[in-house]
């Protein structure tokens, strides 16, 4: 079974999308903030990571970076979803090695379509 880590401060959208993934087989973690989110990252050691980039304590690229510096985290595969359309951010963002971005709203077909993708890939 594999382990996915959401780290998203909108309560609600955490809690829909844990749900959806536990259908679907999945162990899911949540966290509400930067810190409890790398802190969940070093701990469980997720096969995945959805990380939203607007996290209160710290934000979501302090989260990416961070994982991107540790040699005990670097490659897990993190996929981003964030409403910010900015371009500059989102190069920024592809600096970091993310697997895949995705603007919210985002479909959860294509994002269940990438977690397949990211994990079947790491199976082999």
């Amino acid at each position: 079974m594999f382990r996915i880590l959401i780290i998203e401060d909108d309560i609600s959208s955490a809690r829909g999308l844990a749900k959806i993934l536990l259908t679907y087989g999945f162990e899911v973690i949540t966290a509400i903030d930067a810190c409890q989110g790398l802190s969940q990252t070093f701990e469980k050691k997720p096969d995945l990571v959805i990380l939203d980039l607007m996290l209160p304590a710290g934000g979501g690229l302090s989260v990416l970076k961070n994982i991107r510096s540790s040699s005990q985290i670097m490659n897990t595969p993190v996929v981003v979803i964030s409403g910010m359309s900015d371009e500059a951010y989102k190069i920024s963002i592809a600096k970091e090695k993310v697997d895949a971005f995705l603007t919210k709203p985002y479909d959860f077909q294509e994002l269940n379509t990438i977690i397949q993708n990211i994990l079947s890939n790491k199976k082999a």
